[in-house]
């Protein structure tokens, strides 16, 4: 390696949601993520496709499954940037 390469200067910072984004993108995922109710456990992109399914053999019970589907959809959806939403209620 060249000791010039070193010598570039910084370049500027990017989110790493930004970076988490473009990946899933150039993956064809749309954030956010949701939990598609009428599958247990399945998570799906922002256009309906499906992206996962937490727990396929169905081994967990479906309650326990649902909540390991929204932790993940949750902690996803934040790291790229997408706030949860608040519940009227």
């Amino acid at each position: 390696m060249a000791t010039s390469a070193l010598a570039t200067p910084p370049r500027a910072t990017v989110a790493a949601s930004t970076l988490f984004s473009a990946a899933l993108g150039h993956l064809n995922i749309r954030l956010p993520l949701h939990h598609d109710e009428a599958c247990c456990g399945t998570l799906v992109d922002a256009d309906g496709n499906m992206v996962f399914v937490v727990d396929v053999n169905r081994e967990r019970p479906d309650a326990e499954v649902r909540d390991i589907a929204e932790l993940l959809m949750l902690a996803i959806n934040v790291h790229a940037g997408f706030m949860p939403e608040i519940a009227n209620g």
